[in-house]
């Protein structure tokens, strides 16, 4: 569409000016009894549609001055003021269409060029995936297995993060919890009850010799 020459914006504009003055012709001819200020705009959004703000602002003065001379020459008025007057507010009318057009189509454009750039950025994954059952890692295309992240940052711009889930924590605190209470106790710690039972026979044991030493 754009290579075709009835779309450049020197095509547009040859097409637009003639039409706008045609328009100012059967707006005289109708007489001042019609209005057809709506149809003034239509030239002026397709200028600022397809050309660009500048050209649709030289369409809104273009059609403010043939509004003027079809405007006076079809009925006459009291004062020139007043057809000044008329012709300026027809004027800015004019270019605030072209102006609102014109930032309505960037802001299209703009919107559209960054999701087509967003759009090409965008990797995905598709077809069957060899996953393994118990440790999940994935069979790639030359046989070798990689854990999950590794197989889909490298595939996608995807990036990961790890943490914990509340299932997996109480898990691991379950496991944790239940690893201290095996633990074997420490060798050369004696329980109470020996401690108790073997304390007397060590003080006779004392008494005697030291009987013996006295005699």
């Amino acid at each position: 569409m754009k290579d075709d020459p009835l779309f450049k914006p020197n095509s547009i504009l040859v097409v637009i000016a003639p039409s706008v003055v045609v328009l100012g012709f059967v707006d005289y001819v109708t007489g001042h009894e019609l209005c057809f200020f709506l149809f003034y705009l239509l030239p002026i959004a397709i200028a600022a549609w397809k050309v660009g703000p500048t050209s649709s602002y030289l369409i809104s003065i273009l059609s403010s001055i043939v509004w003027f001379l079809s405007d006076v020459s079809s009925h006459p008025y009291s004062s020139v003021l007043f057809a000044f007057w008329n012709t300026i507010m027809q004027l800015l009318c004019f270019l605030i269409i072209a102006y609102s057009t014109s930032k309505i189509q960037f802001l299209l454009r703009e919107k559209h060029e960054t999701s087509r750039a967003r759009l090409s950025q965008v990797k995905t994954l598709s077809g069957l995936i060899p996953i393994c059952a118990s440790c999940k890692k994935i069979r790639d295309d030359k046989g070798d297995w990689q854990r999950i992240e590794e197989y889909i940052e490298e595939r996608t711009n995807a990036e990961f993060t790890h943490g914990l889930c509340p299932e997996c924590v109480d898990k691991l605190l379950k496991e944790a919890g239940t690893i201290v209470e095996n633990l074997p106790q420490p060798a050369g710690r004696l329980p109470s009850t020996a401690s108790k039972q073997t304390f007397p026979t060590r003080k006779s044991f004392r008494g005697r010799s030291q009987g013996v030493l006295l005699k």
